[in-house]
């Protein structure tokens, strides 16, 4: 007889939920103050966060995870950057909760490097939407040309390079049980 598994509390829920995008968001600081050779290009490993959120506890706190995860680079390459808020805002926190969706979605149905990495294929998507076409349409033709197809193609692939990273080191953290012994109802931790 297959023993059921336990949910897991609320309060647990919320608190791994709020430590992650903490983290995520002190990840996406620390990444992007090594700055790359173009002040829009940064690393950012904020979506590990995202990433263990959205196996562990589903698409719908993967989703809001990956928008207060959103929130270091909306506010450092948005607000702060060229693309501005509105731009920055749906660039970033709606891109991050699309990968936090799909990561959880693809969770419950494969490994997690495999779930993170196609996961993040409608975030992919998003990301060339706005930079090549939402760019033209809401920014100044002068700022809108800083984001050549070489810059976008470089944040691209950059992403992607993040994204594999990102996919071993949850698929490690979940073959570990690292998580599971924090979020077992048996535990107060």
């Amino acid at each position: 007889m297959e023993r059921r598994k336990e949910p897991i509390p609320t309060t647990k829920r919320v608190a791994l939920m709020a430590s992650m995008a903490a983290l995520g968001n002190v990840l996406a600081f620390i990444s992007m103050f090594i700055r790359g050779y173009h002040p829009q290009v940064a690393l950012d490993f904020s979506h590990l966060a995202t990433a263990i959120v959205a196996v562990y506890l589903g698409p719908v706190m993967g989703m809001f995870t990956g928008i207060l995860v959103g929130m270091a680079p909306f506010i450092q390459l948005g607000v702060m950057g060229v693309l501005g808020p509105f731009l920055g805002f749906i660039g970033f926190a709606v891109g991050k909760a699309l990968s936090g969706l799909y990561f959880g979605i693809l969770a419950k149905r494969m490994r997690p490097a495999l779930a993170v990495i196609l996961g993040f294929i409608p975030e992919f998507v998003w990301i060339y939407v706005v930079l090549r076409l939402l760019t033209w349409l809401i920014l100044p033709p002068q700022t809108a040309a800083i984001f050549t197809d070489i810059l976008i193609l470089s944040i691209l692939a950059k992403a992607w390079l993040e994204i594999a990273i990102i996919g071993a080191l949850v698929d490690l953290i979940k073959r570990r049980k690292i998580v599971e012994a924090i979020l077992s109802p048996g535990t107060n931790r």
